[in-house]
């Protein structure tokens, strides 16, 4: 059953509940139905929190981190590919000899593919952030396995092959978005380091949120796409993250290679 469909159910018992306790207030027992109402309350919240937090494995399996001892990251770039902002990011991973791995969304990638064949011959990895980036909560079975399949068609087409990896949109899934993804063969990606670089809150804020929160096996999640939205900040602070983590005797690679290191931490 799809979360949705799971929460329209408990609503129903909630309301249901509420009501019989509502007609029964002068009896005893008299709070059973409120009893009840509460527990149907607390099952939705586990429900969605399990389904928005990145790290959760409840409804299957995701890859968030790796449980490694050795001083390793990955940077993980969302949005993109970005006309004014993918190529400046590009140049900064370039310059300082690192690949990164780059969530594309499908209708971007069908606007600017000179910066999706850029990505893949620099060396760094492509994956699915869907077709328009919807919340694939809200979508039946048939429109998320379009927004996954005619993405991973728009990159092939430009680039020679299909990526492996996938983040769903703001890293919301279900156990029906989980099977819909493991049956195509790819690897579900969130993360565990996240500055709220969408929010464009200063660069400073930024470096700060994301070096603070890094340890060994982290994947970061950063963006260089979402629309009309500057990303000049993002920008900037690759560039000093970067600095900072190699400072600290940190190695970047692709989730890629960060998932062929082991199993990851549950």
């Amino acid at each position: 059953m799809r979360l949705i469909s799971m929460l329209g159910f408990l609503t129903v018992i909630v309301l249901t509940c509420l009501v019989v306790d509502y007609f029964q207030v002068l009896r005893r027992p008299a709070r059973l139905g409120l009893g009840l109402a509460v527990i149907c309350i607390v099952a939705g919240v586990i429900l969605v929190l399990n389904a928005v937090l990145p790290d959760s494995q409840f409804y299957g399996a995701v890859f968030s981190e790796q449980n490694t001892l050795d001083k390793v990251v990955a940077l993980t770039f969302d949005d993109g590919p970005n006309p004014s902002y993918t190529g400046q990011l590009l140049d900064i991973l370039r310059d300082n000899g690192v690949h990164a791995t780059f969530f594309l969304i499908g209708r971007h990638v069908a606007e600017a593919p000179e910066l999706v064949s850029r990505i893949a011959a620099e060396g760094h990895q492509i994956g699915n952030h869907t077709y328009n980036h919807l919340d694939l909560l809200k979508l039946d079975r048939k429109a998320v396995e379009a927004e996954i399949d005619k993405t991973n068609e728009v990159i092939a087409a430009i680039t020679g092959s299909k990526p492996v990896l996938i983040r769903p949109p703001h890293g919301f899934r279900d156990a029906a978005v989980l099977g819909i993804i493991r049956n195509r063969g790819m690897v579900p990606v969130e993360w565990s380091v996240a500055s709220r670089d969408w929010t464009n809150p200063g660069v400073a804020i930024i470096v700060r949120r994301t070096v603070q929160q890094v340890k060994s096996g982290s994947i970061i999640l950063l963006h260089d796409g979402a629309g009309d939205v500057s990303r000049a900040q993002t920008i900037e602070a690759t560039r000093r993250i970067i600095q900072e983590l190699k400072g600290r005797g940190y190695r970047f690679v692709t989730v890629g290679e960060l998932l062929a290191m082991g199993e990851n931490k549950h």
